[in-house]
């Protein structure tokens, strides 16, 4: 009788059942031989590929199906969950939804700025408990700020757990405070002014800086919510711009719509004489958040509010004139691989003297010349890390398919043609990309039609904001552009500017 062959042990098949364990979230041979019993599996160790690849859907299908139920236990049982996060007794790995990982991650020791407190356990507690007592619904996982999506810190609980951080501040105990609304944000509104507040006299907006997360910047505003909840001026926080009583006066009352950044422009523009829509447009500019440069930009803006006929849409053109001729370096290639950088064209500009006419002309100019100049167009930079978007609507059948793009520029070339058919400036960002600062897009559509270009979008990369979006001749985004846009930040987890 013929002996049985039998296949001798390599230590390629002994990597391979190594990754296999390993796979199925095991550690050794005898945990993998009693995890194939229960789950009615072959004890055997050398098995076919298309048995283990049996046995890895298993394990994928049965951890989906662990994960589902868990996260329906934590649905029902939600302030048991977070009481035992605040208590220390489920880490961050014993939770599926994203909140309540990220709540976990805050109460870390060691976790934030030093600017900031570590969270005080039991003072989250106390407000968790009295909360839930007055059944309030602060504790669902949905962003608060819809421009912000799944930011870090952009849901009520793990802004709660930020003012339990602060609880050397309190104003009076939080057990004192009852609900008047069933609205979570104005319940949230109420308690914040309950915690903090001593006049009851606190803007709408500066609630948003409790949503920006742990970085060094919100807990800097945070500390100014804390020093004009007690009372005090807003000029003597360290604010990273020069400020008149008259800039105070009107930054306190900012529209509730507008960030922390946005309002200090806001009480600026409205100190220098400017009004509403002039504000509201350079909220659409580099200067909504970039306070670089404070004197110079000041001296802009007074006369951007000296010429209040001036239209408004001319606002952001400007500005980006402005910043490259005073601010931008000119790299000018002399050769094959070889560049030269010189100063910016106007180091020394200034608005002394200029017409809103002049200006104009300049600004056109510089438009037309940067459609035909050929020095910009040999520079390439890496991707941001942010990906692609592609969506589909209308269909094949009605002769109605359309597809929308969103993709990265990541040449000066392609910056150089995307400026030659929408006919603006965005060639000039190319040094700003090649340094990782932002990222520039285009937005096309393609249908029975053709492909045709849309809008320019910027993209501030530190932030993953969407800052600026413009069509040709730097018209706005239409309503049906920013609805692409919206999605591509949600699958994204970027945040969209008001102003887009």
């Amino acid at each position: 009788m013929a002996r049985k062959r039998t296949s001798t042990p390599t230590a390629d098949t002994d990597r391979e059942l190594g990754d296999h364990i390993h796979s199925l979230g095991l550690g050794t041979v005898e945990e993998y031989r009693e995890w194939c019993a229960r789950n009615g599996f072959s004890r055997k160790l050398n098995k076919h590929w298309k048995r283990r690849c049996r046995e890895r859907f298993h394990h994928r299908q049965r951890d989906a199906l662990d994960r589902l139920d868990q996260r329906k236990r934590e649905q029902r049982n939600l302030i048991d969950v977070i009481r035992g996060i605040c208590e220390g007794q489920i880490e961050e790995h014993d939770v599926t939804q994203q909140h309540l990982k990220r709540l976990c991650a805050v109460l870390k020791p060691g976790r934030g700025p030093q600017l900031e407190r570590q969270v005080n356990r039991p003072a989250l507690l106390r407000i968790v408990s009295h909360l839930n007592s007055c059944r309030a619904k602060v504790f669902h996982g949905s962003p608060v700020i819809a421009e912000l999506g799944e930011h870090p810190g952009n849901t009520f609980i793990e802004a709660l757990a930020l003012a339990a951080a602060h609880s050397a501040a309190w104003q009076r105990p939080v057990e004192d405070w009852k609900p008047r609304s069933h609205n979570p944000h104005r319940q949230f509104h109420s308690l914040l002014r309950h915690l903090f507040v001593c006049y009851d006299d606190m803007p709408l907006f500066f609630d948003s800086v409790w949503f920006m997360g742990r970085t060094r910047e919100a807990a800097e505003r945070r500390g100014w919510y804390r020093h004009v909840g007690r009372g005090q001026n807003i000029r003597n926080c360290k604010l990273p711009l020069a400020y008149t009583k008259k800039m105070a006066h009107h930054f306190l009352r900012a529209p509730s719509d507008v960030t922390m950044d946005q309002a200090l422009r806001w009480g600026q523009v409205h100190g220098l004489g400017g009004d509403d829509r002039l504000a509201r447009a350079i909220f659409g500019t580099r200067l909504a958040d970039n306070f670089e440069h404070d004197a110079f930009w000041t001296s802009v803006m007074r006369w951007f509010a000296a010429h209040p006929l001036l239209d408004r849409a001319h606002i952001g053109p400007m500005i980006d004139y402005i910043h490259n001729q005073r601010f931008v370096a000119e790299q000018v290639y002399v050769g094959p691989g070889r560049r030269e950088v010189s100063p910016p064209p106007q180091p020394n500009f200034t608005m002394k003297g200029r017409t809103p006419a002049g200006l104009l002309r300049k600004v056109n100019h510089w438009h037309r010349r940067l459609a035909t100049d050929n020095t910009h167009q040999l520079r390439q930079w890496q991707p941001s890390g942010i990906d692609a978007f592609e969506y589909l609507e209308g269909s094949i059948q009605n002769r109605s398919l359309k597809c929308w793009t969103i993709r990265e520029l990541l040449s000066s070339k392609a910056l150089v043609a995307e400026g030659r058919q929408l006919k603006h400036c965005v060639a000039t960002y190319a040094s700003s990309c090649a340094q990782g600062h932002c990222s520039i897009w285009t937005m096309e559509i393609e249908s029975s039609d053709g492909r045709k270009k849309l809008i320019t979008v910027e993209v501030q990369n530190r932030g993953r904001m969407i800052s600026q979006a413009r069509g040709k001749l730097n018209r706005l985004a239409h309503e049906k552009e920013r609805s692409v846009l919206r999605r591509w930040a949600i699958a994204q987890g970027l945040k969209l500017s008001k102003y887009v």
